[in-house]
Parts: structure tokens; sequence; C-alpha cells
């Protein structure tokens, strides 16, 4: 301990006594240690945090999986009693959904979202109400008897002022008063992960409060999402092989309500948490990593380069010691302590610089209907003990080859005085050095691709045609039905609503629609079956997103019709059934053919046959990344209206009508909230958030690389034209000109860096084709970008290396021969 001490007490001598190379050191590996910290926090917070509660580690989502679907994330209410109550492998399984209510008291009404959960759901968990009880057990056997609820933190402090006596107490949610029970810890915010839920009502209550009839009765009606706790000693394995047994007495049981073959996922809750996007988030959370540890090793190369020559200052201090009778471990040990010194202060550095890029990525979450948890990307104890690993690692990566060489001078020449030229192995030193530029030349290129491709994704995504027109158009979320509404008087509700907001100054044009374009969520019918067509036995046919839309909504959205017309007062309930194509759709059922007038099937035993009476242009509906999709439009009059968004064209700013719209809907009914109230701009961040943050981080880690890359070799240079420059004097006094000096220098150089280019430019190219999942309509391959970023790196170069060299042109040969 105590020679450690010494050791520590002459590294930081040896810092401050070279307080440029210190700083330049440390400034490297902060912005390294930064990058990795702050993407690691990211990752952390999307794929690696658990659940705050007791034992996350045994925690386990189950997904139900047919050979033609794929995996199903939802579950039937009558299926998951079913895996409740006969598995034997686990501890419990708890069932979820989400639900929207609007609360009601003295205050202004609001849409507030939380969950239907089973009654054992907190018990599954493991989470214990701060005050009250959770949900009993005779609170999960009849529907709509038990109206419960349990309170999210933070709806009791914001709507309840924190009131201490809130249990026992009554709310009214949807209309219906609901007995509090309990107040939910403030570290648990649900299991819809990243999101502030509100409140927890019993399963038994979800055909009140979603208005949805026979879903706890129908085994067609998948819409629940299972988590589960595992026994001790069951693996996730055994787990799943016991669960598809239970999956196959179903199947057999009910042949006519389940897919043959259907068989049971499980995973553990980090990986299930978001479905069918969790590989394109492990994809993208790899290469972000991969990224930013690239940009780590070209710090350490930056450090090792700047230690080595810093150790050529040394070499005298080194022999001296070796011939006082320290042994090169002893050496070694000091000069490592000096690099994981600066390792420790850059990783300092970097962790406030971690912080404020944490803080910026929280801007970057797009608007949405849900409250987000506000320190989502917050830097955890996890993250801190990242940083802490990685600093110390980085000290030694690029602690140790310095370290290595400069304790193994040639003692004669350097007790002769000789300190420049009498070093064992100073050809050596020198290939390092340039090893260590080409490295960090080659990890630059590949970052700067990677930004490239990032930024030309994010460029095209912007640009991209999504098959409608959404700027100047105002959005507002409406639900009458949480109050009570039948649908017939949603719907009229909502045929109102359209007509009062259409005759606004400055509204060019109004609807409703159930879903908003490339939002988070999505419907889909099936099978449809064209007109004389039958299903084949066992196949589950053609499953078609829709949207349920009113009059108006192409001319709204400026959606633009190919062919037919758009939806009228003919198409009311009664009337012959309806529908609007895509394009896509109509050239898959009537490929080569006029869809219009076409007929078609919903279900097996459908005899109502649905007339087309429009085909749409195809657009994107889920992701911009996504193929052309079929798809299909219901006017309201004919279908269930749940819940409607009402949009508005404007020629003004569409954030001021939304007060006039306040007002026609408290004129209709003042019970009714509005909600998720913003403009199409606003809602297309969550499409295009993830391009945004990828191109944004792209381009800020690539002037890191390209900057360190640049630093790295003029310190090189630097370093060469300090060594060579008795051999520059020579030169120039046998008559060599400046530009043979300057052309002598930058050459050396820019063999270095095109080397580098060379070896990054392959391995570029042998990557592009792991980012190809996560670009949005360009090529992994793009021939601007593989031409481009090596041509601006090359020229980057060129001027690292022109400094120095221009630096050795102007040595007066007299001094030069008088150097030593």
């Amino acid at each position: 301990m105590h020679t450690f001490v010494q050791d520590l007490r002459y590294g930081i001598r040896m810092l401050v006594k070279s307080p440029g190379v210190s700083i330049v050191a440390v400034l490297a590996l902060a912005l390294g240690i930064g990058a990795n910290t702050a993407i690691f926090s990211s990752v952390n917070a999307f794929i690696f945090r658990p659940l705050p509660v007791p034992e996350p580690d045994q925690l386990v989502r189950t997904f139900e999986i047919t050979d033609d679907r794929g995996t199903a994330e939802e579950i039937s209410y009558p299926d998951f009693v079913d895996y409740r109550d006969q598995n034997t492998v686990l501890e419990g399984i708890a069932a979820e959904s989400m639900v929207q209510a609007a609360i009601s008291d003295q205050k202004q009404n609001e849409v507030i979202w939380g969950q239907v959960v089973s009654g054992n759901y907190f018990d599954v968990l493991r989470v214990k109400p701060i005050m009250g009880r959770t949900f009993a057990a005779d609170e999960d056997k009849t529907p709509g008897a038990a109206a419960v609820v349990v309170l999210g933190h933070g709806l009791w402090q914001r709507r309840f002022a924190a009131d201490p006596n809130i249990v026992g107490k009554t709310i009214e949610l949807n209309g219906r008063p609901y007995d509090v029970i309990g107040i939910a810890p403030p570290s648990f915010k649900g299991t819809k992960f990243g999101l502030l839920l509100d409140f927890w009502a019993p399963m038994m209550m979800v055909e009140e409060l979603d208005h949805s009839p026979h879903v706890l009765t129908s085994r067609h009606s998948h819409w629940m999402n299972a988590i589960a706790r595992l026994k001790p000693g069951v693996s996730r394995d055994q787990a799943a092989a016991a669960m598809t047994g239970i999956a196959q007495r179903l199947n057999q049981t009910y042949p006519n309500d389940r897919t043959s073959g259907t068989r049971v996922k499980v995973t553990t809750e980090q990986d299930g948490r978001w479905g069918d996007a969790s590989l394109v988030m492990k994809s993208g959370s790899a290469i972000a990593m991969a990224i930013v540890g690239l940009i780590l090793l070209i710090a350490c190369a930056n450090v090792a380069n700047l230690l080595l020559a810093r150790a050529a200052s040394r070499r005298k201090e080194m022999g001296v010691r070796l011939a006082l009778g320290a042994s090169r471990s002893r050496l070694i040990r000091q000069l490592l302590t000096e690099g994981l010194l600066l390792s420790v202060l850059g990783g300092g550095f970097g962790l406030l610089l971690a912080y404020w890029v944490t803080a910026l990525m929280q801007g970057f979450i797009p608007v949405m209907p849900y409250t987000i948890v506000s320190d989502f990307f917050a830097l955890d104890t996890r993250a801190l003990w990242f940083t802490l690993v990685v600093s110390l690692l980085s000290g030694v990566v690029f602690g140790l080859a310095p370290a290595w060489h400069a304790s193994n001078p040639q003692l004669v020449p350097i007790l002769k005085g000789d300190a420049n030229t009498g070093v064992k192995g100073k050809r050596r030193r020198l290939t390092l050095r340039h090893s260590l530029v080409v490295a960090q030349v080659t990890m630059s290129l590949v970052v700067l691709v990677c930004g490239g491709l990032f930024i030309k994704s994010f460029r095209h995504a912007l640009l991209m045609d999504a098959g409608f027109t959404g700027k100047g158009i105002l959005l507002v979320s409406l639900n009458p039905q949480l109050v009570g509404y039948d649908d017939e008087q949603a719907k009229n509700f909502f045929r109102q609503i359209t007509d009062r907001v259409a005759g606004l100054p400055g509204v060019e044009a109004a609807s409703v629609a159930g879903l908003i374009p490339l939002g988070d969520s999505s419907n889909s019918n099936g099978p449809i079956l064209k007109e004389g067509e039958t299903l084949a036995p066992g196949s589950p046919g053609r499953n078609i997103m829709y949207n349920v839309v009113g009059p108006g909504h192409f001319k709204t959205l400026q959606i633009p019709l190919i062919s037919g017309r758009d939806f009228d007062d003919r198409d009311r309930k009664g009337a012959q059934r309806v529908i609007i194509v895509n394009e896509r759709m109509a050239q898959m059922l009537w490929p080569e053919e006029n869809a219009i007038g076409k007929r078609v099937f919903i279900g097996t035993g459908s005899r109502d046959a649905i007339e087309v009476i429009g085909v749409a242009r195809t657009g994107k509906y889920r992701t911009l990344a996504e193929d052309p999709k079929p798809y299909f439009y219901s006017p309201m009059a004919q279908r269930a209206a749940t819940g409607m968004t009402v949009m508005v064209r404007t020629t003004n700013d569409p954030g001021s009508l939304v007060g006039a719209i306040r007002k026609e809907v408290q004129k209709i009914d003042p019970r009714i909230p509005l909600s998720s109230i913003k403009t199409m701009t606003e809602h297309l961040t969550w499409a295009l958030w993830g391009p945004n943050m990828a191109a944004t981080l792209a381009l800020a880690f690539g002037v890191v690389a390209l900057l360190l890359s640049a630093v790295g070799l003029y310190s090189v240079m630097a370093y060469v034209v300090s060594q060579r420059t008795r051999e520059v004097g020579i030169r120039m006094a046998l008559g060599a000109q400046r530009r043979d000096v300057l052309r002598l220098i930058a050459s050396q150089g820019m063999r270095l860096a095109l080397i580098g280019v060379l070896i990054g430019f392959a391995l570029s190219l042998a990557l592009a084709r792991v980012l190809s999942s996560v670009l949005i309509g360009v090529s992994a391959y793009d021939l601007t970008t593989f031409v481009v970023v090596p041509l601006l790196l090359a020229v980057v170069a060129f001027i690292a290396c022109l400094i120095p060299a221009r630096r050795a042109t102007k040595v007066n040969p007299l001094v030069a021969l008088r150097y030593e």
C-alpha cells in the first residue's frame, strides 16, 4: 500500500509537470468515455434496466407462437386463465393491458392512462403499496363488480396533492365511482416500460373501462400481455416446454378457436418488453455501442501516442532508475499508475459529459399520448459502474504498451548522455506509434461512414413521401364513450364536432379517424376473402390492416384517390357496407383488374359482402421503413367508433385552433375531455425520433472521431519532426529545397493515413450489411458516402500532416547541426 501511495504521488507530480500532454489526454479520454457512458445509459434504459421490483431476474414474458403468424404478442383472457391455472413451473402468471379513462372531479376533466390487470398482478411482481392494499381474490372473479383502483404515485401527487387520507375515498373514472384501495410506490411506474402509468384496475372492469364487450369470454380476442415469475430452479426452456404442453391441450380442446400448432415462447422480461421490435432495438443498440467503442479506442490510441512521446523525454530518468537497481516491473507499475490517473480523470469528466448528453437525449423523446418517465435516460448505478470499469480498462489499454517500451532503454547510451539515440527497440517504438495512427484513421473512417449513412437515412426519412401531407394539421383525440356514450351516440357526437370545426375560420377541411398514420398502434381484420374465394383448410388467410375514418378524411390528409369516391352520407348504417382500399391491396386481390365494385368478405362464415368504392394511394401506416402494405378504410358510420382523433387542416397556425375546438366540444358536452392535442408535425416525431437521434449522435461522434484522429496524426508528425531536426538541417545544408522537405515529411504522414483509409474502407464494406436493418431508404453501400467520407478524412489528414511539415521547412540548418 505504501508503494502504491508513492507511485500515486509521483504520478500526480509527473502529470502536473507536463500539463499540456495531461490536459489533451484527459480531454480525449473524457470524450471517449463520456460517449460510451451516454450510449450505454440509453441502451441500459431500453434493454438492460430491470423493472424496479424484487428479484427482477426471475421475471419472464410469455408469448404464443404460431407457424403462420410467428410470435403473437397478445393472448386472450380465457387462454390466460387456462395457462394461469394449469401451469406448474411458474410462481404466478399475470395479465395486463393498457386502458385510458376520463377522470372527473371539481378540477378540469382529463384523460389518464393505466392498466387493467389480473388480481395477482402485484403479487407476481412482489410490489407492495406505500398506502392501503392491492387487489383481493374476490375482485378478480365477477365482471363489472369490483370498482376499485390502485393509484400511481405520480397521479396521487399531481391530481390529489398527495392527500394522506386518499385511501378509502372515491374517484370518478369514466363516469363511475371507484374506491381507492392503495397507492403504488414511487419507483413503480407500471410494466409498460418507459411509460408513467396513473392507475391500475382489476381485469374484471375492462369492459366498462375500455367499452370492449365479450373480451373476457372470447378466445378470438387477443388483447392482453402476460408477465410471469419462474419458480426457483426452473429454467426458461423448462417453462416454455411445460407451457407449450398446456397450449397443445388447448389446441385440441378448442380447435375452432385456436390455430393448430400454437406453442409458447418464454423470454426474459427485458427481451420481451418490446415484442417484435426487440430485434431492431438490439441491432440498433449493438451498432451504437460499437461506434462509441471505436471512439474510445481512437481516444486510447491518441493517449498512447502522447505517452510514447512523453516517454521519449524520460529515457534518461528510466535509465538512471534502472542503473540504481529498480526492476522493470517496478517502472511499469509506476507508468501504469500514471496512466490510470489519466483514465480516472478522463472518466470523471466523461461522466459530466455523459450527464449532459443523456439530458440532451431526453429531448429526442417523441410527442406521445402517454406520459414518458422523466428520467428515462438518466445515469443509474449500472451506468456508474460501467464508467468506472471502462475508465480503468482504458488506463490499462493505452498505458501498457508505452510503459512496456519506456521501461526498457539501453543503459550504456543513456548513461553516456545519448538519450535520443541510445534506446533499444527505437525502430519498434516508431512502428508502434505508426500502427496506432493507422488504427485511429481506420476506426475513424468506420465511424464516419456509419455517421454518413445515418445522416442520409434521416434526411431520406424527412423527405420521404408517406402518402399524405401533414403540414398545417391539428390533431385532437376525443373519446365520448369514456363518459358513458354508446356507439351511436359517439358517432353522432363526432359528426357534430366535425361539422362545427369545419366551419371555424381558417379551416380548410376536417374529419375523424380511429388511427393516425405513422402512430404506435394498428388494427387488422381477417381473414379477408374475395367474392367466390374459399379458405384452404388450416390456412389463416389474409389479415389486413385497416382504419375507421369519417367523410373528408382523404381531403383533410390530402391522400390522393386514384379511382372511385370518398365516403359520404350514402354510407350509413344499414346500407351496403363499403370500404376504400389502397393500391397495394387492389393489386394483391385483383391484379390487372379494376377494383371498383369488387366485393370482399371479412371472416370465413361472413355473408355480409363489402363493396370497394374507392382506391387510395398506398402510403406509410406504421413505420417509415415498412414495405408497401395492403390497407383499407371503413366508414365510421358502419364500424364501431370507440375513440377517434379529430383532424383539422388549416391555413393558420394549427395550435391557434385548440381553444376554439375546446369551446365547441364543451357546447356539445362539457364532460368530454380533450387529449393528445398536437400538430401532425409533432406527431411525426414518433416516426422520426429513432432516425433523428441516430443522425444527431452519429454526426457528433463522427466529428469527435475526426478530431481525435487529426490530433493523433498531428502529434505523431510533430514528434517525427522533432526527432528528424538534425536530418532536415543536413538535407537543407546540402541544398534541399523547402518543398522537398515539405514533401518528405508530409508524405510520411499521408502514407500512414492512406493505409488507415484503405483498411477502414474494407471494414466499412464488411459492416455495411449489419447497418442495412436500421437504415431507411438508403443502401448500406451508398456510393456517395463511401466516396465522400474517405476523401474528407484524407483532406483532414493532409492538413494534420502539413502543419508539422511546414514547421520542418523553417528549420535553420546551422541551428539544426548544433542541435546535439
